[in-house]
């Protein structure tokens, strides 16, 4: 402690000194949270998250921040500082570690957690793991941080207090104030109050659920509709929440133990997070509750506990699987309870509620998120970030983690306590802001790209292969297959289409075929090159196709010289 002492001694603040602030995600969407803060010559990375694709991103796995600037400036890297353990906070670090090599800073189940996934994509050195707790205070680079307790929607949240050369910013992280906790680990309103009393520059705020009036209801809350439920389900019980929710696990354990059944644990991550927080210290629970999940058959319906993922209607999740019957285990069937303890994140709604349709179709009683008691968020609602703001008492004020709807709302509820439009900033990811003693501004941004990984593949692909598969979805492919030698067209042209038209509609196909033959003929008369015919008949026939069918389907020219 003597030393973070005298670095804070000689952390003097002078008028021309700066912090460089730049998010590379979580801004305007939900998901692919990551800031930089940059002094002199010194960076630190707060977080770095994934984004779940959307409808319009077929094939797509998740999105990750664009590291261009972090690869340009990685000898300036000093650590990466995680606030908690969700996928849009860790999900990106394997990729991030493939170009730089720091320490990186968390609480213990968040390290479990991002160990577990280089398991799956291993780095090539070892990254050096530095465990936090609240109220622990470490030097990073030209940074002094405190790790301050929260509440969320799993355990070993942390807000930040980073002290700089200009003066300090708080970093809520995703947070809500829940004052009865499952753990019993409040929100540590004490730290975040007292550095508002010596003074906050910056506060930079969850806004997830700033469109919410009132609080967010308590974790604990749950556990009595779970009783409810449970008194009263004759058949299997079949629970899917977010493998991180380590305390909604807990409280599921605890009541099935109450109720004499046995846990099964489906879906290979909610395995390794149970398994890790077991080893850790963080669930509890008797001797002989979690069953193999081969012993499950030898169970009766009315003593059986399925806990699954799939509470966003993922595709390949374990209840997605249970109900179309592909689940290797299980398949739901009349008499079940299925209960999905999570609300829907925009943009899953139709995944969702096609499971929720299947698991009634099957005859299982579903509680989903239309039942208000089955779910309680993590983040905070509007009266808690107006705590926040009037604790912290900041000079600047930034919303972050959201949609710009969520920044905007969070930004009046600011202004509604006293703090000037001119102090706050609704930022972009990829702007460039400069933070100083008396002045808080943009000035510039960075281009950034959207990191889609697709199975193997990483890298931007918006532009084309993206784009070609939303066309496809939606208008087909049709392809059109040139035969030519020595400078003429030895064959009327091949026709191939899927989901555009149907093969057997001969005379659309006869269409086709002759307009792109007098296409190819012509040109060759003009003598055209094989490169100039291909472009110029790609766009002659999107042009026709839409005049004849109002379609625009991806078209692939193939033109073989024989």
């Amino acid at each position: 402690m003597e030393v973070l002492a005298i670095r804070a001694i000689n952390m003097k603040k002078k008028k021309d000194n700066k912090i460089r602030i730049i998010p590379l995600g979580g801004l305007g969407a939900i998901g692919k949270n990551m800031t930089l803060f940059e002094y002199n010559n010194d960076i630190i990375i707060v977080d770095c998250g994934i984004m779940f694709p959307n409808d319009e991103m077929p094939g797509v796995d998740f999105i990750i921040p664009d590291f261009t600037y972090v690869r340009e400036n990685k000898s300036k890297i000093k650590g990466i500082i995680i606030t908690h353990g969700h996928e849009d906070h860790i999900g990106a670090i394997p990729y991030l570690l493939k170009e730089i090599d720091a320490p990186i800073y968390a609480t213990k189940l968040t390290i479990g957690l991002i160990q577990s996934r280089l398991v799956e994509k291993p780095p090539k050195k070892t990254p050096r793991f530095i465990e936090i707790a609240p109220r622990v205070i470490t030097a990073i680079g030209g940074f002094l941080i405190e790790y301050i307790n929260v509440n969320h929607s799993i355990i070993g949240g942390v807000g930040l207090a980073i002290q700089t050369a200009v003066g300090t910013i708080i970093h809520t992280g995703d947070f809500k104030i829940d004052f009865s906790p499952v753990d019993g680990q409040v929100t540590d309103m004490y730290r975040f109050a007292d550095y508002g009393e010596k003074g906050v520059l910056l506060l930079m705020s969850d806004s997830t659920n700033s469109t919410r009036e009132g609080f967010t209801r308590s974790e604990s809350v749950l556990e009595d509709k779970l009783i409810e439920i449970f008194s009263s389900s004759k058949g299997r019980i079949i629970v899917a929440t977010f493998a991180s929710n380590i305390h909604r696990i807990q409280q599921v354990l605890d009541v099935a133990q109450r109720y004499n059944r046995k846990v099964v644990i489906s879906g290979l991550t909610m395995q390794k997070n149970v398994e890790i927080a077991t080893d850790l210290g963080y669930l509890t629970y008797k001797s002989g509750l979690i069953i193999e999940i081969q012993e499950a058959g030898k169970m009766p319906d009315k003593k059986l506990v399925i806990i699954c993922t799939g509470t966003q209607g993922e595709p390949l999740s374990a209840l997605s699987r249970m109900s179309t019957g592909n689940h290797k285990h299980f398949s739901t069937r009349k008499g079940d309870t299925v209960v999905i303890t999570a609300s829907v994140i925009p943009g899953n709604e139709r995944m969702v509620t096609n499971v929720v349709n299947s698991l009634m179709k099957l005859g299982a009683e579903v509680y989903y998120d239309q039942d208000d008691d089955i779910h309680v968020s993590g983040h905070g609602s509007s009266k808690e970030l107006k705590l926040m703001i009037s604790i912290t008492r900041p000079r600047y004020f930034m919303p972050i983690h959201g949609e710009y709807r969520h920044l905007y709302a969070h930004s009046k509820i600011a202004q509604s306590l006293g703090i000037d439009p001119s102090r706050i900033i609704l930022a972009d990811n990829g702007d460039i802001l400069d933070l100083t003693q008396n002045s808080f501004s943009k000035s510039g941004s960075i281009n950034l790209s959207q990191i889609y990984v697709d199975g193997i593949d990483m890298g931007d692909i918006e532009s084309s292969v993206i784009k070609e598969r939303n066309v496809m979805s939606s208008d087909g492919l049709l392809i059109i297959v040139i035969v030519i030698s020595e400078g003429m067209l030895i064959r009327t042209p091949d026709i191939f289409t899927k989901g555009f038209i149907d093969s057997r509609n001969a005379k659309m196909l006869e269409l086709l075929k002759n307009e792109s033959e007098n296409k190819v003929k012509n040109m060759l008369r003009e003598g055209k090159k094989l490169d100039e015919i291909k472009a110029v008949l790609v766009k002659s026939m999107k042009n026709f196709v839409f005049k004849v069918t109002k379609r625009n389907p991806l078209i692939d020219v193939d033109i073989l010289e024989v």
